[in-house]
């Protein structure tokens, strides 16, 4: 992990020094292992060095080719290392003193605007091609590097790793983009559509798996990757359940076999999950061969309440042996925003940070620089939960019959109760298909309704019942839509004019409609988390918070090559036997604890969170909904969410049905928080 940064003065203004040092030195935090910049006339580029691979220790950027027609400025790990170097004839120089920033130039002064396609790996990069006059920018697959950008055409374009090294910049605007902070806070379920934008006005995002090129004339955008195209390959290769088990465990482990390419010391999250004991276990088992590490630096995230609490499970993995464990106290979930929030230049847009926070902060103290997660393994390998749904549509029942039968059927239940069991199941899984077919009155979609109706049960009670509930549902949604009070659903506590002002209901209705439209395969749901925002939004919030503290973040799960296999994998294989990700669970037998491998449950860090809301954070929830001077009046009626809080805090029901207002009071404080940073912001 590094920070990068780059001017190009399109109407040929002079790049000052002291512009661009003053953009370098605002992301000190990034690379306290060395600065540098680099003019000529109207471009500029800049560099903090964080040392982490041991090639990076000879790396010296911004980096100039030898004709110095070329200049690079990157923030990146390249891992399919020995296939470039072989590709581009580099064979003569020893492969340790091959720097992955000379290896990106080389593969640029060779293959152009589809040197990105051939690398693998995690990058963010900015090269100016002097013959052509071309400043040309990529990001990698996953978008693991963070590259934001401000363009005004005509005038100027400036990069930067994060926004505040934009806006540290005379001419880049600070304006809160209004529509994402609506959204925010409407805190939607689903998997978002990804957007370029940013909750600042005009400054924008580089999307993964793209590239950007940048010339007097024109500004320029491509994909380069075809994750569909890729998945579509596998399948056409790889035919029976053994095939794909075996791939995936191939894959994984190659995933984090180029991962522990370090200098320093590695260390990997220990939760207990599926995840993070995955990636731990094969770690452990790669690191001797690869490191000079004899044990795997792992830590846990400790927050003290029962409702997250996974030590049995930590345990059996630790009991194999191979780790130094530590354990992190977790203090302060919304307080901790207050740390990271000036890190990530936006509101935090998880639960709570602090959980990473005291991971980091464990990490830093022993000496690490390398931290591998297991970061959205769940996306990623899919738990297959529209599996069900697929069957039902193409109507194999007896088949889904047989699995859910297997969940009840253990002799401990009568007959009657088991095919009560076994049709409510049937229903659950039925329900979006249903609906997809009743939201508009067609005679024929609700004679396929009630065809399926009567396949789960024969009661036609139950039929009819569910038929009208399907109706009256979808009326109900229908007068939402009409009335345009749909964000009041999910947080009524707005600033109704500001609501008006953005035209909230419909902003919030084009993406409710993205994230729950019904899509009628696994496969198709599956590409939507993957390619969602969400899983950039979080991507890149551990890098801020991480860079913030001098770790490099790396994650297995999102390694184009495990993305593409897992995308592959057929449907019943990924809900195996009624077993979410169910490749992982057989590909990991004997390396992880079948404790862990078996394990269906997973906690809930909202127990932590409102414990601590009526307590140890009850002063700075106090202090932020009754300031004054505090913009976030403009956004909510900060009166009626004072009141939220008083009656959340007053009442005696369990934690677990007051989570959608914690969750809402603490989405409230992240942007009062970020709203107190940002206060220069019109």
């Amino acid at each position: 992990m590094s920070g990068i940064v780059g001017i190009y003065y399109i109407n040929g203004r002079p790049v000052e020094v002291e512009t661009l040092g003053r953009m370098v030195d605002i992301l000190a935090h990034r690379g306290p292992d060395g600065a540098d910049i680099w003019c000529e006339g109207n471009i500029g580029l800049g560099h903090r060095m964080l040392w982490t691979t041991p090639e990076s220790l000879m790396e010296k950027q911004p980096l100039v080719d030898r004709t110095g027609n070329l200049v690079l400025t990157a923030d990146a790990r390249i891992d399919n290392r020995g296939e470039l170097i072989s590709a581009l004839r580099l064979n003569d120089s020893p492969v340790e003193k091959i720097t992955d920033s000379a290896l990106i130039l080389a593969a640029y002064a060779e293959w152009g605007n589809q040197c990105p396609e051939r690398l693998i790996g995690d990058f963010a990069f900015a090269i100016w091609d002097k013959h052509k006059q071309v400043l040309f920018c990529a990001r990698d697959h996953m978008g693991v590097k963070p590259f934001y950008y401000y363009y005004e055409p005509g005038k100027f374009f400036a990069f930067a790793s994060e926004i505040k090294g934009l806006l540290c910049l005379e001419g880049v605007p600070c304006e809160v983009n209004e529509a994402k902070v609506g959204i925010y806070l409407c805190q939607l379920s689903g998997f978002a559509e990804l957007k370029p934008d940013t909750f600042y006005q005009d400054i924008f995002r580089l999307p993964p798996a793209h590239w950007l090129s940048l010339s007097e004339r024109e500004l320029k955008f491509q994909s380069y990757w075809d994750l569909d195209a890729e998945a579509k390959k596998i399948q056409q290769s790889l035919k029976t359940d053994a095939e794909y088990i075996e791939a995936f465990r191939e894959r994984f482990t190659e995933a984090i076999r180029c991962r522990l390419r370090s200098a320093y010391p590695v260390a990997s999250t220990l939760s207990g999950g599926l995840d993070s004991s995955s990636v731990s276990c094969v770690a452990r088992n790669l690191l001797s061969q690869y490191t000079n590490q004899t044990e795997l630096l792992t830590v846990y995230a400790d927050c003290g309440v029962p409702s997250t609490d996974e030590k049995d499970y930590v345990n059996t993995v630790l009991a194999q042996g191979g780790f130094k464990h530590h354990i992190a106290s977790v203090t302060g979930p919304i307080s901790s925003g207050q740390v990271v929030i000036p890190l990530l230049d936006q509101p935090v847009q998880m639960p709570t940070p602090a959980m990473l926070l005291a991971i980091l902060q464990s990490v830093q103290q022993q000496g690490a620089r390398v931290m591998l997660t297991g970061h959205d393994g769940d996306t990623i390998v899919s738990h297959g939960e529209d599996y069900p749904t697929e069957l039902i549509v193409s109507g194999e029942w007896d088949y889904l019959r047989k699995m859910i039968r297997s969940h009840f059927d253990n002799g401990n239940l009568a007959e009657t109760a088991v095919n009560g069991r076994v049709a409510a199941k049937l229903y659950d899984y039925a329900d979006p298909y249903l609906k997809d077919l009743t939201k508009t009155f067609n005679v024929r979609n609700y004679a396929k309704a009630f065809e399926v109706l009567t396949t789960i049960s024969q009661r036609r009670k139950f039929i009819l019942k569910k038929i009208f509930y399907l109706l009256a549902r979808n009326a109900y949604h229908w007068l939402q839509y009409v009335r345009a009070a749909t964000w009041k659903r999910f947080n009524p506590n707005l600033n109704i004019q500001f609501t008006r002002q953005i035209n909230l209901s419909q902003l919030l209705k084009q993406e409710y409609d993205y994230q729950f439209a019904y899509l009628s395969s696994e496969y198709l749901n599956h590409y939507r988390g993957i390619t969602s925002g969400n899983l950039l939004d979080g991507t890149e919030q551990i890098d801020g918070i991480s860079g913030g503290l001098g770790v490099e973040a790396r994650h297995p799960f999102l390694d184009k090559r495990l993305v593409e296999l897992c995308l592959a994998v057929p449907a019943n294989l990924k809900y195996f036997h009624g077993f979410g990700r169910g490749v992982m669970r057989r590909a990991m037998k004997g390396i992880l604890s079948e404790e862990v491998r078996h394990r269906r449950s997973k906690v809930d860090f909202y127990g932590f969170i409102v414990s601590q809301m009526e307590e140890d954070e009850s002063p700075l929830i106090e202090d932020l909904l009754l300031d004054k001077q505090s913009k976030l009046s403009h956004y909510i009626d900060t009166d009626v969410l004072y009141q939220e809080y008083q009656d959340f805090s007053k009442s005696a029901a369990p934690w677990k049905s007051r989570r959608r207002r914690a969750r809402m009071i603490v989405c409230a404080m992240f942007l009062s928080m970020w709203l107190r940073q940002s206060k220069n912001c019109a």
